[in-house]
């Protein structure tokens, strides 16, 4: 099971500061983007600041946003790879610009909030191949893990095996080894990794514990 840093700051100096901490310590970063409407609060939200951005890290891109078709394309710039966008802000998830990625080798994550269920999207997860279930409330980090996505894993797996699976939201040491006897394929991680008192020994033991 592969760990992926996320960073959810209000400014982008605070992000790229973080981006600085851990690239190249992982093969992904996860940057996180709120619009205060989709969820509570506001963050960083501007893609054109990653334009030009050279990492030794792969960039995936969370947002938490209302209408996320609408801005895909100023999102998917280098250096920016693959962006998690929710099913709750698709209108049953139809739409043709899935195909036209799939196309451009970029990938599309569909997102799942803790009370939504994966059941009604097979088709579109069939499509793209990839989810990402959060375990908290969107939007704010350092919150406590939702085990109610445990069933939610097994269930995705039990009927779409070949589905990569991304768990994002108050995991840490004590339950990263339980996600990977599931077969989660990603643990996305946040302040367990940022507020520790030793990043990279944080994340060492983090990814050590998921191998």
């Amino acid at each position: 099971m592969e760990v992926i840093p996320a960073i959810l700051e209000s400014t982008w100096p605070e992000v790229e500061k973080k981006i600085r901490l851990v690239e190249g310590l992982t093969d992904w970063i996860q940057l996180d983007v709120s619009d205060g409407i989709f969820t509570p609060v506001k963050t960083w939200d501007n893609p054109s600041d990653l334009l030009g951005l050279e990492l030794k890290s792969k960039i995936e891109v969370h947002l938490m946003i209302e209408n996320p078709l609408a801005v895909l394309n100023s999102w998917f710039a280098n250096p920016v790879d693959r962006i998690v966008i929710h099913v709750e802000s698709l209108n049953n998830g139809k739409h043709p610009m899935f195909a036209m990625f799939a196309r451009d080798d970029k990938e599309i994550v569909l997102g799942f909030n803790v009370e939504t269920p994966w059941e009604q999207y097979q088709e579109l997860i069939k499509q793209v191949g990839r989810v990402l279930f959060l375990s908290v409330s969107p939007g704010y980090q350092g919150q406590e893990f939702n085990e109610r996505v445990f069933a939610k894993i097994k269930t995705l797996k039990l009927a779409m095996p070949q589905i990569k699976i991304e768990v994002d939201g108050g995991i840490n040491i004590s339950n990263i080894s339980e996600l990977k006897s599931l077969g989660v394929d990603i643990a996305v991680v946040g302040s367990a990794i940022f507020e520790s008192a030793d990043l990279k020994q944080t994340l060492k033991t983090l990814m050590d514990a998921s191998v």
